[in-house]
């Protein structure tokens, strides 16, 4: 596999791209920042082949790249591959860094920048840092980055440009400067829940000459799992003694990063958390995601959200078909377990809010022991046509 990398210019912006020449597919993947942030940014291979991961990882061997990587990289990134291929054999194989190698440089440099969404989670983050809530991170925050090609697609440049809108809102109040960059990686990768954090962290990497850290956010470990696009365990390979990567907020629950920031007019006035909404600037407000965090901040004390185009209603969850997966049950779990710490529901909300998720569990219960069966019964099947056949 080769990777070719160029940089251009216009009076605007400023573009970086790579040519990916694998054994039978060559593409193009660019990352274009505003031409005034050119002197932030880096130019070794590092941040396109933690971009390019799960591409590369699929086809596995040697990659020769023709710009520098670093040393701390190229190793992380072989031990990261080596990972992947045991978690999920059947797609991804273990690769090697076979460009030039340099030595790692350190970064004294106590400024932080912060990929943000707008949603709840990245809002946590950037809140958290801009006001040095985290006593084992005192940070500079002054730089946020939305990527744009990430949750909305390249096509839709006009949800993207009300997204930034609402998006810098919320940086402008918090005296952050917010960094859009448009991607087209996403349209090449075919697994996104696997691959969206190595390209978060590969878009965070290309601000390495000024910055020393970057920081994104996760779930907390209540909902860990892998293998995942953000997981505790290859997270940390992202980071090199140039550029620490902050995987942000396992210590707290989606419902603990509400009550951080309940008090922010700004935030919750513009908070986008929906990706299932037609139009991706605005949340729909009754899809899975904006149902919970609608209750996400009820149980800390907001009963109303402006971003949302309705209040909570104990109808609104008490529904058999919002929850699909047993994953998504901890969210819930996680939420009324907060309330009944907290005394923050009345005796109706959190009576519904405990026997809907009894019957989710029910209910996914019965699923499993559905499809258990019916493995069962193909597996009877094609012994009866094996023995006929004999």
């Amino acid at each position: 596999m080769k990777i070719n990398i160029k940089t251009s210019e216009t009076d605007s912006f400023i573009r970086k791209s790579a040519i990916v020449q694998l054994v039978k597919w060559r593409f193009e993947v660019y990352f274009q920042f505003p031409l005034h942030v050119k002197n932030d940014l880096i130019d070794t291979a590092d941040p396109f082949l933690y971009s390019l991961l799960f591409i590369l990882m699929k086809e596995g061997g040697n990659v020769y790249v023709d710009i520098p990587t670093t040393e701390s990289a190229a190793r992380n990134i072989a031990i990261f591959s080596r990972l992947w291929s045991i978690w999920k054999p059947k797609l991804y194989k273990p690769i090697i860094i076979c460009s030039e190698i340099v030595k790692d440089k350190l970064n004294p440099s106590d400024k932080i920048i912060t990929a943000f969404s707008g949603g709840l989670d990245a809002s946590y983050t950037a809140f958290k840092y801009k006001h040095k809530l985290d006593p084992l991170f005192q940070l500079n925050l002054d730089k946020a980055l939305m990527i744009f090609g990430a949750d909305i697609p390249l096509e839709d440049k006009d949800s993207f440009l009300l997204a930034y809108e609402s998006a810098k809102k919320m940086t402008d109040d918090l005296g952050i400067e917010l960094i859009a960059v448009e991607t087209n990686i996403r349209k090449h990768i075919p697994v996104w829940s696997y691959a969206f954090g190595s390209v978060i962290a590969g878009c965070l990497s290309f601000f390495a000459k000024n910055y020393g850290y970057g920081a994104a956010s996760d779930s907390s470990i209540l909902n860990y799992r892998t293998p995942w696009g953000m997981n505790p365990i290859t997270d940390q390979l992202f980071a090199t003694p140039a550029f620490k990567f902050i995987s942000d907020g396992w210590e707290h629950s989606r419902t603990d990063r509400a009550a951080i920031i309940k008090d922010w007019k700004t935030g919750i006035e513009n908070l986008r958390v929906c990706w299932q909404n037609e139009d991706k600037s605005k949340n729909c407000g009754h899809c899975e995601k904006c149902i919970r965090t609608k209750l996400n901040f009820k149980v800390v004390g907001v009963d109303h959200m402006s971003s949302m185009p309705s209040d909570i209603t104990i109808s609104e969850f008490c529904n058999d078909n919002l929850v699909k997966s047993a994953e998504g049950i901890l969210f819930y779990k996680e939420i009324y377990t907060y309330a009944m710490k907290h005394h923050t529901l009345d005796n109706a909300w959190s009576t519904a809010l405990k026997d809907q998720i009894y019957r989710w569990e029910c209910l996914i219960d019965h699923k499993k022991d559905q499809k258990f069966s019916i493995e069962i019964l193909k597996k009877i099947i094609s012994r009866f046509f094996k023995f006929l056949k004999h």
